[in-house]
Order: structure tokens, then C-alpha cells, then sequence
């Protein structure tokens, strides 16, 4: 006995209303925007925190002998750790997922683990990475298998 179309389709309903769905690109540009803003108010603070120490102008005196390329991968291998940190302390989520209410997960196991965050920190690292969300998923989703998925309503 073969089930009818009204079953199939309920069953194709479910199955919509049940699996996770991926967060669109522009939900996604949002939570990028949030995380950067949290990354560079926690480096405005930091570098606050040295100024008030003893060692702070010397600090300024390093930073500011170091070229603008540089500071360039400076900024993005901080940034990789940051996120790295982030996403493996709370299992998937940043201060822009938790917002936008969104998280990433492992494309298999639609779990998340601190090597998937070492993974995905390591590959923000790479500068100009960002690009490739443009054109489609972004490298750290390709290369470490994860996606970032909008996470079911509580009921």
C-alpha cells in the first residue's frame, strides 16, 4: 500500500517545519556587522586597559612603528582568535547569532565543537576571506563543512 498524495505532502510539511533551514545572506551580513562592532569595541578597550599601565607607551611605540600591512594581518589573526574563543565557548553562537537568532553547526552532525571553531577561526585569519561570502558561502563555511542555520522559535 503505497501512501497517498495528502500523507506525502504532510510528511514534506513536516519535515519543512522540523530541519533547520539556512540563514539567508543577508541575516548573515548583519551578524558579521554585530560581531566586528563587539571585536573592535573589546580592542578599543584593551588597548584603553594599556594606555592606563605602566608599559602603555611603550605598547603605542610597537604599534606604532608596525606597517599598515601589519596591522592588517594583525587585526585579522586577533579577529580569528576572537571568534575562535566565541563560537567554542557558547557551541556555535556570537553576540550577532545570539541577536539575530541564528547558529552555525557541522553539515553532518548539525552539532558544533571546538574543532569546528578552530577551523573556522584559522580561516578567518586569511585575509580578504570575506570576499567569497559575496559570491556565494564563504571559505570558513566550505572548508570546515559547517553552515549557520536560523534556529527554531520556542514555542
Amino acid at each position: 500500500m503505497s501512501p497517498t498524495v495528502s500523507e506525502n505532502l504532510l510528511q514534506d510539511l513536516e519535515q519543512e517545519l522540523t530541519s533547520p533551514q539556512d540563514a539567508k545572506a543577508q541575516l548573515r551580513f548583519v551578524n558579521y556587522v554585530i560581531d566586528l562592532l563587539s571585536f573592535y569595541t573589546i580592542v578599543i578597550i584593551c588597548i584603553i586597559l594599556i594606555a592606563l599601565t605602566a608599559y602603555g607607551s611603550k605598547v603605542f611605540q610597537v604599534i606604532e612603528s608596525m606597517s599598515d600591512i601589519s596591522d592588517f594581518v594583525l587585526l585579522h589573526v586577533l579577529y580569528g582568535i576572537y571568534m575562535l574563543l566565541v563560537e567554542g565557548v557558547f557551541k556555535g553562537k556570537t553576540l550577532g547569532k545570539l541577536i539575530t537568532r541564528t547558529r552555525v553547526v557541522h553539515l553532518r552532525t548539525d552539532s558544533f565543537s571546538w574543532r569546528d571553531a578552530f577551523r573556522r577561526g584559522c580561516m578567518r585569519m586569511i585575509p580578504l576571506e570575506y570576499f567569497t561570502a559575496c559570491v556565494g558561502s564563504p571559505f570558513h563555511d566550505q572548508w570546515t563543512e559547517t553552515r549557520v542555520i536560523k534556529e527554531k522559535k520556542r514555542s
